[in-house]
């Protein structure tokens, strides 16, 4: 059965939304689950979030910010994820593959540095199933912006950091264990195809249900 689902894609693309909508679907069915999200999802990765994603006077630099997020990441892991999937279904709001878009492929860090902190700092874990919500950049940034007024750092960068995070997530879907959904249908249409992919694959091992929202 799968356990570790990651839901991916740029700033306002929905996933937060899809993610939401998957864990009333799973309620419904009566699977324990557990909702949580990257940078945070304990009480010291949530400090660290809030030096990652909101805006700062200073810049960070590029390793520091990688290796804030590993930090992040390992705590995260050994007081949240790895004891919840010992019984529970882990639906995580951004994994590997955003740490991927944003902070390799928006710098001159080597991918191999990447691969060799998520080695040492993870041991490998990686989820069982990555479901990414693709929009256009511009339109994820708007709702984006007009959705929270905190945490802004990302969407503030200039198109040319947007574009290649975008390209970075359409790329992923050349990976077995990605699925990519188009997210600039309604909620529930995406919802609908979320669902409908993981009943026919039986991801689950179990038929669950819509939950639709008006």
């Amino acid at each position: 059965m799968t356990k570790f689902i990651a839901f991916e894609g740029i700033d306002g693309s929905g996933k937060s939304t899809q993610l939401s909508l998957l864990a009333k679907s799973l309620k419904k069915k009566g699977l324990k689950f557990l909702c949580t999200r990257e940078p945070g999802g304990s009480h010291i990765s949530e400090q660290i979030r809030k030096i990652l994603v909101r805006r700062q006077k200073e810049n960070i630099l590029p390793i520091t910010e990688l290796l804030l997020i590993y930090a992040a990441r390992y705590e995260h892991l050994e007081k949240k994820i790895i004891p919840n999937l010992k019984k529970n279904i882990v639906l995580c709001d951004r994994y590997f593959y955003s740490t991927y878009c944003y902070q390799i492929l928006t710098s001159d860090i080597a991918f191999s540095t990447l691969k060799y902190l998520h080695r040492r700092i993870t041991n490998n874990l990686m989820p069982d199933l990555t479901l990414v919500i693709d929009v256009d950049f511009k339109i994820g940034i708007k709702r984006s912006l007009k959705k929270n007024k905190k945490e802004t750092r990302f969407e503030f960068k200039d198109n040319l950091f947007h574009k290649k995070v975008s390209t970075g997530f359409r790329n992923l879907r050349k990976i077995k264990k990605v699925k990519i959904f188009d997210g600039t249908k309604s909620k529930n249409d995406v919802h609908k195809n979320i669902v409908d992919f993981l009943n026919k694959k039986k991801i689950l091992n179990k038929q669950i249900p819509y939950h639709y929202e008006f």
